[in-house]
């Protein structure tokens, strides 16, 4: 039987995201909150309202904390931004499980209108983080910070069908490879920073300097 006590919104919340973690979005209610919570039913629609608006309350939450969280990330302009970007979402990553209800819960709070704006600050947070540090490059700038959010989204799900535990290590490697790609200079001291303690090999590159462009053919006399 639920205790007859008074929790904290702070408390609540933290039950929210256990079942949010351990259910998923479908099967996400404010019975299973209670529950967890140790408390009524009524005691969390008495403070909630509904299951739309905890959720809406729970998302809210973890936009903060994410903006808050990304604002603590060194951002060096340039290649090493850029790995400390990737180095902190592979950190946050945790497990393939959680990683795949991640994109779970995504995909259904995109199907309400109040869950998509938040969603979509939460990507500009990232976005901004990304242009803050992204060098000038080859193409123009916005296309250059949403082709590195691309990578970096790609090899996420790229990580979840490999056998490799570390997903910082991953992405922060992918990233290596990247801005090899884009001659974008980086520390190759930070790549190994952010990787050190991987029990797998890492392959020497001379990353540290962009890549050279071909020769340009020289121009006849007339």
């Amino acid at each position: 039987m639920a205790r007859p006590i008074i929790a904290s919104d702070e408390e609540i919340l933290q039950a929210a995201h256990r079942v949010l973690d351990r259910r998923g979005p479908d099967a996400f209610s404010i019975a299973e909150v209670a529950a967890e919570a140790g408390l009524s039913r009524a005691t969390i629609i008495l403070r909630f309202r509904s299951t739309s608006a905890l959720k809406l309350t729970l998302l809210t939450q973890v936009v903060q904390h994410f903006a808050a969280a990304i604002a603590q990330v060194p951002k060096p302009k340039g290649g090493d931004g850029l790995l400390h970007i990737a180095a902190f979402i592979g950190t946050h990553l945790h497990s393939r499980e959680s990683s795949a209800k991640f994109f779970a819960r995504y995909n259904a709070n995109l199907q309400d209108p109040e869950l998509t704006d938040l969603e979509h600050k939460r990507g500009k947070i990232l976005l901004d983080a990304i242009s803050a540090v992204m060098p000038k490059v080859a193409i123009e700038h916005d296309a250059a910070v949403r082709a590195f959010l691309s990578q970096l989204t790609g090899n996420i799900i790229a990580w979840l069908a490999t056998d490799d535990q570390d997903s910082r290590r991953y992405l922060v490697l992918r990233t290596r490879d990247w801005l090899q790609l884009a001659g974008i200079r980086f520390s190759e001291e930070l790549v190994k920073e952010f990787t050190a303690g991987s029990t797998a090999p890492i392959k020497k590159t001379s990353a540290s300097t962009p890549a050279r462009s071909a020769p340009r053919a020289k121009r006849r006399s007339n």
